[in-house]
């Protein structure tokens, strides 16, 4: 009977224990306008989207969210639909400023915020800067190739800096999505990876990068693509394996892409062009909505196979492929070998009539 009661009182004591280990962050706000409206904050880790609210008084709101590390925050009103970013950490954070610009509300508490924020001045003062054009258009052409090399160069140095300055910081993980991740580049990736310290390489935002590097390797030149399953349009399941004995191009893409869209008629082009002497084109769209995506492939005129996943940004068949933006595009060989990627405007066509010609 003792026995019992002694296990009782330590699954007991091991229960509260639990419940009282979970780490609650204090945000509050003092936002001019606001007045009792509604307040939101929705932030991400593990890839699980979590959301709190709370109504405020006089302007003023106050609440506890359990984060256990460093989080990217949004924070929304009622009021209006701005919002503002910011970098919450494991300690109380204050938001002041007013209703009319949310997205620059003055945060308070967080180094992490503070050092992002100053590096992402740093880089748009880069990007700001812009060559006078005085040539012919090839010639301008030329020059803004020549610029672009040069401008990523400047970003890469400031980026690295950077990290080699805080690589004890979350920030210097976010930096790297941003400018590695966002606009993949496995090699500089890499390499900025390892300049971070182990604890922030353990972090949500460090094992983000390690998984697109790992992506990136099972997807480069020479290796087998990933293979995948899913429904068409029809309800007809389709695999990447049927299409073996053939090239395929498969293109990430969805309705509210812009250049997507901009894209498809150098896609059309090709299909027409190549499609009678092996090649064809798989669609695979990240659209939630179905009814979007139907009348996309029909107003775009996409005659190809279409497979939708809207799932696929949070780790399914895009983060199988690495894919981190919109578009992307694979071109595989007919044993099922990825032999070029994200092949943009006259890129496709050159590649198909050098394999056909």
């Amino acid at each position: 009977m003792n026995i019992k009661k002694t296990l009782l009182q330590i699954i007991l004591v091991l229960l509260c224990s639990n419940l009282y280990a979970q780490e609650f962050v204090q945000i509050k706000g003092n936002i001019k306008g606001l007045g009792n409206g509604l307040v939101r904050i929705i932030y991400e880790l593990d890839d699980i989207q979590y959301q709190d609210s709370v109504e405020a008084k006089s302007n003023k709101f106050e609440l506890q969210l359990p984060l256990a590390e460093t989080a990217i925050c949004t924070l929304s009103t009622s009021i209006n639909k701005q919002i503002k970013v910011f970098i919450a950490e494991t300690k109380p954070i204050y938001l002041s400023g007013s209703i009319d610009k949310v997205y620059g509300l003055q945060v308070t508490g967080s180094s992490e915020d503070e050092l992002f924020h100053e590096y992402k001045q740093h880089l748009s003062a880069i990007n700001f800067k812009r060559p006078v054009l005085i040539g012919s258009h090839d010639e301008n052409q030329a020059q803004l190739k020549k610029y672009a090399e040069n401008l990523q160069l400047v970003k890469d140095s400031l980026l690295k800096g950077f990290i080699e300055s805080y690589p004890k910081n979350v920030c210097s993980a976010l930096a790297i999505l941003d400018m590695y991740i966002t606009y993949p580049n496995r090699e500089k990736a890499i390499d900025s990876y390892s300049r971070l310290s182990d604890n922030v390489m353990q972090s949500f935002y460090g094992r983000k990068i390690k998984e697109f590097i790992d992506a990136a390797d099972q997807t480069g030149i020479g290796k087998t693509a990933p293979q995948f399953s899913m429904k068409d349009e029809k309800g007809v399941l389709v695999s990447i394996t049927d299409f073996r004995g053939q090239y395929v191009l498969i293109d990430f893409w969805a309705s509210w892409c812009g250049p997507c869209r901009l894209e498809n008629p150098n896609l059309i082009k090709a299909h027409e062009k190549f499609s009678s002497k092996g090649f064809t084109i798989l669609g695979l769209s990240m659209d939630s909505s179905k009814e979007n995506w139907l009348m996309a492939i029909k107003k775009d005129n996409l005659v190809w196979k279409q497979l939708n996943d809207p799932k696929s940004t949070s780790g399914k068949t895009a983060g199988i492929y690495g894919v981190k933006s919109l578009p992307a595009n694979f071109l595989i060989d007919p044993f099922g070998k990825i032999i070029a990627r994200n092949l943009r405007g006259i890129e496709l066509e050159q590649k198909l009539s050098s394999i056909f010609n």
